[in-house]
């Protein structure tokens, strides 16, 4: 295997495993409670109680990716499904800047405030990232569009919201916000390209409508 090529499974991996992450530390802080200290937040709890959908969600990446263990090995080096803290400061990263840095970060209406809109933006990192690993790796659309509707649903799971309407409306934010950057003629995505995405947009739009 080329360097070339191993630093671009790396990159595609990485992708995938940073929203995946931050999926993880909001849903740990959104099943303890708005109102909970985030100090009490116990991440090792949280994964504990979600084994299941993660275990599903890791091996399901691994064959949308075709990653093999260097590329997995990413997800203990990152340790976001280890013992850590969470912050208000990381909150606020993975909600995109929604609320304003502050003594008062921490208080209930902006912890749930970051929770909700890290929910939607990190489920729509994680889309995309899953949609374009799999065409970076030739995957077969009418393969891999039901494993990455599957773990749509599981990282759901994970925030606490309902994982049809969830899985649906993350396809709906990802179509808009996302795909338009790489299916316009402006953006120099060749036409081989464009083709793929259309195929995989075309394919999540029939088994999430």
């Amino acid at each position: 295997m080329s360097q070339s090529f191993e630093v671009a499974e790396e990159s595609l991996g990485r992708e995938i495993f940073g929203p995946l992450g931050g999926i993880v530390e909001l849903g740990a802080v959104t099943e303890a409670g708005a109102d909970n200290p985030l100090r009490n937040v116990s991440v090792t709890d949280f994964v504990d109680r979600h084994q299941k959908e993660l275990n599903e969600t890791i091996i399901e990446i691994q064959r949308i990716g075709n990653f093999d263990s260097k590329t997995m090995a990413i997800v203990g080096e990152l340790g976001w499904n280890q013992s850590h803290e969470i912050t208000a400061p990381s909150l606020l990263l993975w909600s995109g800047g929604i609320e304003e840095f502050s003594p008062q970060l921490e208080r209930a209406s902006s912890v749930q405030r970051m929770l909700r809109a890290g929910s939607d933006l990190q489920m729509t990192r994680l889309l995309h990232a899953l949609v374009g690993a799999a065409v970076a790796r030739n995957q077969i659309a009418a393969a891999s569009c039901p494993m990455i509707a599957r773990i749509l649903k599981n990282a759901a799971t994970l925030l606490g919201i309902d994982r049809d309407d969830a899985a649906q409306f993350t396809f709906r934010m990802w179509r808009t916000a996302f795909l338009p950057g790489i299916l316009m003629p402006s953006t120099h995505v060749s036409a081989t390209a464009r083709k793929v995405y259309r195929e995989f947009a075309h394919e999540l739009e029939d088994i999430l409508s």
